[in-house]
């Protein structure tokens, strides 16, 4: 007795067996987002912040869009797609009346989160928000170090801690909302 079956296996082999109908799945949360529509997300989170919350401070601070959006690609598509979209997003901050820094900055939480993609569940909301506000470290340090070593302005780290400190509550906020609606929206065409 053998436990192959040799004419269904014949037939696949020369192609001439029939081929089931296969319903299609959704797969939500593993297929990553193109980077096209990625770096249009990116070009308008950046325009955002260069024009409408420029206005928009709380003690100091200025949310970032960006870098919500660089900490979940990274997360969510791994190293090279969040550290080209850094480049893509800093190089874009820059050339909107940046300081010089955000090349840089970008591209290393972007980089720097997708190396945490490997490691961590995406869609956790510690880590995600633990990751914005390391990203937000990371960017607020990238600032220090320019405007001190560059740019020659010393005595600003008393005035940059306090506003990284409200930035990186700031952002964790925009990014547990962020997180949430994600998770309503994919709910919501889970049932629907």
């Amino acid at each position: 007795m053998s436990t192959i079956d040799r004419s269904g296996s014949a037939l696949r082999l020369r192609g001439l067996a029939t081929r089931t109908a296969r319903r299609p799945l959704d797969a939500e949360v593993s297929v990553p987002p193109r980077f096209l529509s990625l770096l249009g997300i990116g070009a308008l989170a950046v325009i955002a912040q260069a024009t409408l919350l420029h206005f928009v401070s709380f003690r100091g601070a200025h949310v970032s869009l960006v870098t919500v959006l660089l900490v979940w690609t990274g997360l969510r598509c791994g190293v090279v797609t969040g550290g080209w979209l850094g480049l893509a997003c800093g190089l874009l901050e820059d050339a909107l009346g940046g300081t010089g820094g955000n090349v840089l900055s970008a591209t290393l939480v972007g980089f720097g989160s997708g190396l945490l993609a490997n490691r961590f569940f995406s869609d956790s909301l510690p880590v995600f928000l633990a990751a914005v506000a390391g990203a937000t470290a990371i960017r607020a340090a990238c600032d220090y170090a320019i405007f001190e070593w560059v740019y020659g302005e010393r005595g600003l780290f008393r005035t940059a801690t306090h506003a990284f400190v409200w930035t990186a509550l700031m952002n964790c906020a925009v990014a547990a909302v962020a997180l949430l609606a994600l998770r309503v929206r994919a709910h919501a065409r889970m049932i629907g």
